[in-house]
């Protein structure tokens, strides 16, 4: 029995100036832009692992596709996607439907998912270090198979949300090993009662069917450091993975033996899109 699922949304635009269209959707849906895959006629929007695709087209009939902007706040929403160059064409309730500037309708909606929530009200410190890490990254991933011999170097997207208001970040990273597809995400968050880094990892390759889970803090370069462990046979090793700030975002691993010896395992360099 074969398997459906949704793919990918297209925004079709009868337009001449394809990069201003990009810039209006990549602006109003908060959206990075990504390396066109299709050519002249096609533009990608960054999107997560589990996400559908956004794709921008050129085409030569009406623009087509609709769809619904969810906000805690319609009038400050219409009022910057207004600012876009988008115009309000009429309420309906308790929504406003818009045209954008590629002459697609398109409503500003009251929250809909169930995973819709307010802002964090008890942000700290360390919370707002991990909501800047929020975007889409691409970048060059590392993986030492071999601590002894070369790591192999392969292409990768990262994609960084807050979950429930900025209690914790969601990664969402997709790439390759050993030239098979591979994808994993973690939950990384800052636990205030006891003062500590939390992170759980799962992946289609590294962790089979377990989750890692890891604990740390904020070392005085800067870097957020976690430690965990995992079984392997009868022998228990531990992981290591810290993450540090620069222009992007630069996450490492670490393999610690039983005997206590640490080996690289993976560097992502991360840069936003």
């Amino acid at each position: 029995m074969h398997r459906s699922q949704l793919s990918t949304f297209v925004i079709d635009c009868r337009t001449d100036d394809l990069e201003a269209a990009t810039r209006f959707w990549s602006e109003a849906l908060q959206r990075g832009v990504r390396r066109p895959t299709e050519g002249d006629r096609y533009r990608d929007l960054a999107c997560g692992p589990g996400e559908p695709l956004l794709m921008i087209q050129r085409v030569e009939h009406e623009g087509r596709v609709h769809l619904d902007i969810e906000s805690d706040d319609i009038d400050a929403e219409v009022a910057r996607l207004e600012g876009l160059g988008a115009r309000a064409i009429e309420r309906v309730q308790t929504w406003v439907v818009m045209q954008a500037p590629t002459g697609q309708r398109f409503c500003v909606v009251r929250p809909q998912r169930p995973q819709w929530s307010p802002a964090f009200p008890k942000a700290t410190p360390q919370h707002q270090h991990l909501q800047r890490m929020c975007g889409h990254y691409s970048g060059e991933v590392k993986t030492w198979l071999d601590p002894t011999a070369d790591p192999e170097v392969s292409r990768g997207e990262l994609h960084v949300s807050q979950v429930f208001g900025g209690r914790w970040l969601r990664l969402e990273q997709a790439g390759e090993v050993m030239g098979t597809k591979h994808a994993g995400e973690m939950l990384l968050g800052f636990h205030v009662d006891a003062a500590q880094y939390e992170l759980c990892w799962i992946d289609s390759f590294h962790t089979g069917s377990s989750m890692l889970n890891s604990v740390g803090g904020l070392r005085e370069d800067g870097r957020i450091s976690v430690l965990g462990s995992y079984a392997a046979g009868e022998e228990r090793w531990g992981w290591r993975t810290e993450f540090e700030r620069d222009d992007g975002l630069i996450v490492r691993a670490f393999n610690i033996f039983p005997s206590g010896e640490e080996v690289p395992a993976i560097e992502a360099r991360w840069t936003r899109v």
